[in-house]
């Protein structure tokens, strides 16, 4: 097929991507009116698992071609991703991120650890069933958590709470069809223009696969901003990041493995670590994160692109 073809169908499929991810935002601020929760909550619990549809697909088709080593570098690519090109990103554009409703200090400390808990299972190189088992009930008890203390004090009654339902449900469904659809596109079309040009394949691993897999969550940040809905977009980063914790567990439970360069594999982990920790630390004066430590965050991910082509 024509390579302009395909980078037709990238671009097509990204406004598809960019339509959906505001009609899920819309939907999931509807929920969080009717349910009582704070948009943070739904951002954490609802469109972390929506926006991670690329990485289950990954997964499902690694742990099918017996390579489920693939899956695990970009869940683990897509965390350190998320938290600091995305949130460096986002602090960098808005000046400041501050979490004003939705979460305490410590749902901010038992999230990061959620995180950052691959560093520490995967330290030998090897994931095992009952590893996985360990990141699935990290995820477990801490969206439990999550949900127990995200309401908002608000009350509503069985009337305003329901009314108006079926149009939040169709909104959610149509936009969750689109995200899946779109980005599954998107991602087959970017890969044969990659390989079309010769691009590295380690090339293609750290910055496409991680990437590709988080369009949707740089697409519903992009609806959540321009709603100025700042909880929602945080939430949603926070909650993909633990998502590929879950992820992860599952991959395990499925699939074990050994890496076969553990070398290369603990640098990822120590930079998760380390990376989740700065992020931690960021929020620890005011709940805020500014420019300057938006900045430190982007650094993070230079150092991790710097390892990976040059290591």
């Amino acid at each position: 097929m024509n390579i302009w073809w395909h980078i037709g169908i990238l671009l097509g499929f990204g406004l598809v991507l960019s339509t959906s991810a505001q009609l899920v935002v819309r939907a999931a601020l509807g929920i969080a009116k009717r349910a009582g929760l704070t948009n943070f909550t739904i951002g954490f619990l609802l469109l972390g698992i929506v926006t991670s549809t690329p990485e289950i697909f990954v997964a499902l088709q690694s742990v099918l071609a017996g390579i489920p080593q693939l899956s695990a570098g970009n869940l683990l690519g897509g965390s350190i991703l998320l938290l600091s090109f995305v949130m460096g990103s986002l602090a960098l554009i808005r000046g400041r991120v501050t979490l004003t409703r939705g979460f305490r200090w410590q749902d901010m400390i038992s999230t990061c650890f959620v995180i950052a808990a691959p560093a520490f299972v995967l330290w030998d190189g090897a994931l095992t069933r009952g590893e996985g088992i360990f990141l699935i009930g990290c995820y477990s008890v801490h969206a439990m958590l999550i949900a127990r203390d995200g309401k908002d004090g608000t009350r509503h009654g069985t009337v305003a709470r329901w009314r108006g339902r079926w149009h939040v449900i169709g909104l959610l469904i149509v936009g969750i069809v689109g995200l899946a659809i779109a980005s599954r596109m998107m991602v087959q079309s970017a890969e044969t223009i990659i390989h079309a040009f010769s691009i590295s394949p380690v090339v293609f691993g750290l910055f496409f696969l991680s990437i590709g897999t988080n369009v949707p969550e740089l697409a519903l940040a992009f609806g959540a901003l321009r709603s100025k809905s700042e909880d929602v977009a945080v939430g949603d980063f926070l909650g993909s990041a633990a998502a590929n914790t879950l992820i992860l567990g599952v991959l395990g439970l499925l699939s074990p493995y050994t890496a076969a360069d553990p070398r290369r594999v603990g640098a990822a982990l120590v930079l998760l670590a380390s990376v989740t920790a700065f992020f931690l630390w960021s929020f620890w004066t005011g709940r805020t994160l500014n420019r300057r430590e938006g900045f430190g965050l982007l650094a993070f991910y230079a150092i991790f692109v710097a390892y990976e082509l040059f290591g």
